[in-house]
């Protein structure tokens, strides 16, 4: 979409991810994409595979995993202007024949019962009611199917300003977001997915954000640094000619300073935060 096709006015107006998506912003998690390959490692993903991401934002992660697994993939978005970019990422990265993206609810997928091989969500689940999302999700996912996540956690015992200070992260995210956002313990995910009926639920912790060593090819991935600079220089400028653009970014970066830390430092808050990857099958008897 050309920059000019929105008045300042129309943008201030856009949702969070309908924001995001119309910037082109890769929705990028804690884990980068050395988590995204081991999720999809965990959920056996295979050329023979047919996958569902939901909240695929502007396709970045999703392409990945097709090119990375060579699998054929479905990816869902409630941000309209998101699965607009992830569509054109689709035709510039020529994978049409293997990657489909379209405007989609995780509470009603519209798919028919057991379509997909694996279900999975990165950075999503914790903005989602997951009684209701699981059920959905196993609802499309054949018998043996596996679920994943990539989201995260918090330790279940921390000092009370620590704790403190997350939740205050936590307010944050789910007001720009205007979406329900919580942490939860890796207890807490393992407790959801079996709820949701599946068995062999594996969690793996990870204390370690995104490497720095991943630039590269975070670069690579957004289509070169000419891309790159160009993304950047889109962002300073709708933070420079507005307010609220402006206001919304500062509350994200205290937000990302609190459960991320900053760039090879790690926060006195970021220290009790990681990412799971969090992994379970459809029984035989479940949907």
């Amino acid at each position: 979409m050309p920059e000019n096709d929105l008045s300042i006015e129309e943008i201030e107006n856009l949702s969070y991810y309908d924001f995001m998506g119309y910037l082109g912003v890769p929705f990028y998690q804690i884990g980068g994409l050395t988590s995204t390959e081991r999720l999809g490692e965990l959920c056996q993903i295979d050329e023979d595979k047919k996958v569902l991401v939901v909240g695929c934002g502007t396709g970045f992660n999703a392409c990945y995993i097709v090119r990375k697994f060579g699998c054929r993939l479905v990816g869902i978005d409630i941000a309209e202007e998101a699965i607009k970019k992830a569509k054109e990422r689709v035709e510039r990265e020529k994978l049409h024949d293997r990657v489909e993206f379209r405007v989609g609810d995780a509470y009603a997928l519209p798919f028919e019962a057991g379509t997909f091989d694996a279900v999975i969500t990165q950075f999503v689940s914790q903005f989602l009611d997951m009684e209701k999302a699981l059920k959905e999700f196993a609802r499309v996912l054949k018998t043996g199917g596996c679920i994943g996540i990539n989201e995260i956690f918090k330790d279940g015992e921390m000092p009370p300003k620590v704790a403190e200070k997350i939740l205050e992260a936590e307010q944050i995210l789910g007001d720009i977001t205007q979406l329900p956002f919580t942490i939860h313990t890796s207890e807490e995910w393992k407790e959801r997915l079996e709820k949701a009926g599946l068995k062999g639920v594996e969690i793996h912790e990870n204390r370690e954000p995104v490497s720095l060593k991943e630039s590269p090819q975070l670069i690579k991935e957004i289509g070169g640094f000419g891309k790159f600079f160009k993304l950047m220089v889109r962002m300073m400028k709708y933070t420079l000619l507005s307010r609220v653009i402006r206001s919304r970014f500062k509350k994200l970066d205290r937000a990302k300073r609190v459960l991320v830390g900053y760039p090879m430092i790690k926060s006195a808050t970021s220290r009790h935060v990681g990412y799971i990857l969090g992994v379970g099958n459809k029984n035989e008897n479940e949907g």
